[in-house]
């Protein structure tokens, strides 16, 4: 059997698509911190800009097999997912929501179990127990901190419902996909879910610009336009692209850089630095889940 082999300029682009996520996490929590700009508003934004983007850049076609469904997926999925996440990044910090956000895949795998699609391996309960063991540390800090949970609970409740909403979406993503091809299900859902959030983010935003200097104005603009740009659409195409070129090992890899790249800019750019023990447990989070992921696609493989 020949070797397949992986142009290096695929992997390249994998780890920049996932950084570019980490990244925009920051970006996107500077925006709240540093301008106090309303998360529903960034949210509308987001999907609006990065939507019309993909959609001048291939003209999909509206995706009209199991249309429902794709409602669902637009509503549901994307656009909560989108929404819990910027929310949790709000109430703690981008590092904190992107690792809470990563307990969506322990989900879907307990779901094609359950489903039957599946079945209890010792690597699946192995992964999700170092992934309690790690959200324990992440929210508690324990012992670097006194037994209780030092992160937001309001906070804590979104990152877990930014959870559910990913694996709703990874779910739900799949068959509709299949059907109609990546690209015009996601651009069409980033359309959906930006109209949506129009009447209710519209109107925060014309105030909050209304009783701004042009200074800030520019400056959040930037902002925004690199979290819909270069930490969405770019982001989206550039790892979504190199997942048909590179196998699942390296693509699970990559996808790391997210957390990694959230953490290090929350750091710099805004001096938010969790206990060590947060940090391991972040860790024992990715390392289980990266595992778990390579693990379950070599099956499915």
């Amino acid at each position: 059997m020949k070797l397949r082999e992986v142009p290096e300029i695929w992997l390249f682009y994998a780890l920049i698509g996932a950084s570019l996520w980490g990244i925009s996490g920051t970006v996107s929590s500077i925006i709240f911190i540093k301008f106090h700009f309303p998360v529903i508003s960034l949210l509308m934004f987001r999907m609006l800009i990065s939507g019309l983007f993909l959609f001048l850049l291939y003209r999909p076609r509206l995706p009209r097999k199991n249309f429902f469904l794709f409602l669902a997926y637009s509503i549901a999925g994307l656009t909560g997912v989108q929404f819990t996440y910027l929310e949790t990044i709000a109430l703690t910090n981008a590092s904190t929501a992107t690792i809470l956000q990563y307990l969506y895949l322990p989900m879907v795998v307990l779901y094609t179990v359950i489903s039957g699609s599946a079945r209890i391996t010792s690597l699946l309960t192995v992964a999700i127990l170092v992934t309690m063991v790690g959200l324990f540390e992440l929210i508690t800090g324990f012992p670097g901190a006194p037994f209780s949970i030092i992160i937001n609970p309001l906070g804590l409740i979104f990152g877990l419902l930014s959870a559910v909403t990913a694996a709703l979406y990874t779910v739900l993503s799949k068959p509709l996909i299949n059907k109609n091809g990546t690209i015009p299900t996601v651009a069409w859902a980033l359309l959906i879910g930006g109209f949506i959030t129009l009447p209710v983010g519209l109107i925060p935003s014309l105030e909050y610009f209304s009783t701004s200097g042009l200074t800030v104005i520019v400056y959040l603009s930037i902002l925004i336009l690199f979290v819909a740009i270069f930490g969405t659409m770019l982001a989206f195409l550039l790892y979504i692209k190199s997942m048909e070129r590179i196998s699942t090992t390296e693509a699970s890899v990559a996808a790391t850089m997210e957390p990694i790249w959230a953490a290090i800019t929350t750091y710099v750019f805004l001096g938010i630095f969790l206990n060590i023990y947060q940090y391991f447990g972040g860790i024992l989070i990715v390392l289980s889940l990266t595992i778990l992921r390579i693990g379950t696609r070599k099956r499915v493989e």
